[in-house]
C-alpha cells in the first residue's frame, strides 16, 4: 500500500523521473529485428504509455496497465495524439490480478521496473498472471534495478530472485546488464514455456 501511495504521489507532483518519455533501445531492438512473436503486445506498469504508443506504432494490439489514474489518463491523451488510440487500450489496474482483466492472448510482455517493487505474494501471483496471458514461445522483457534500500524499504532485485521466481513458467534466454544513473540494473528476455 506504502509503495502505491508514493508512485501515485509522485505522479501528482510531477516527479516521476523514472518515466522518461523515452523507449529503450533495447525494445526497439527486438520490433527492428522482428525477434517479437507474433500476437498483442503488452506493457506492464505502463505510466504515461510510451511503450504502449510505440508497440502500437509497430502495427501491434497494445495494452498498458498501471495502478495510477494520472498516468493511465495521460497515457490515453498522448495515444490520442499520436493517431494510435484504436491500436491501444488502457487499463488503471493492478498488475498482480491481470488474469481478472479478460486480456487477450499476447505474444510479446514489457515491464521497465514495475516486477522488482512488488512484495513476494505480488510478484507470485504477476507472475502466475502474466504466465496465462503471454502465449507459450512469447517474448517477455523485464527490466529491474539492483536490490538496495530506498527511504528505509528494500526495492530491486538480483538476477537470481528473477530466476527463481519465474523458472515454473519462462527460460531465461539472456541477461544483460543496464544502466539507471549510478545504479546497476539488469535486463532478462524470457521466452514463455510451452504448456
Amino acid at each position: 500500500m506504502l509503495n502505491q501511495f508514493l508512485y501515485r504521489l509522485m505522479y501528482w507532483l510531477g516527479q516521476s523521473h523514472w518515466d522518461t518519455g523515452v523507449t529503450p533501445p533495447e525494445v526497439t531492438q527486438a520490433f527492428e529485428a522482428g525477434d517479437i512473436p507474433p500476437g498483442p503486445a503488452l506493457d506492464l506498469g505502463c505510466g504515461t504509455g510510451t511503450n504502449v504508443i510505440y508497440m502500437a506504432e509497430q502495427g501491434r494490439q497494445a495494452i498498458g496497465i498501471d495502478f495510477v489514474p494520472t498516468a493511465i489518463a495521460t497515457a490515453r491523451k498522448k495515444a490520442q495524439q499520436a493517431g494510435v488510440s484504436e491500436r491501444t487500450q488502457f487499463y488503471t489496474a493492478d498488475v498482480t490480478r491481470i488474469n481478472q482483466l479478460d486480456l487477450p492472448r499476447c505474444g510479446y510482455a514489457l515491464d521497465m521496473g514495475c516486477f522488482h517493487g512488488l512484495n513476494a505474494e505480488g510478484q507470485r501471483c504477476y507472475v502466475e498472471g502474466l504466465a496465462a496471458n503471454l502465449a507459450p514461445g512469447g517474448l517477455f522483457m523485464l527490466y529491474t534495478l539492483e536490490p538496495r534500500k530506498e527511504a528505509g524499504i528494500m526495492f530491486g532485485m538480483s538476477p537470481e530472485h528473477v530466476q527463481a521466481v519465474f523458472e515454473p513458467w519462462f527460460d531465461i534466454v539472456r541477461v544483460e546488464p543496464g544502466a539507471f544513473g549510478n545504479r546497476g540494473s539488469t535486463w532478462f528476455w524470457m521466452k514463455r514455456k510451452t504448456d
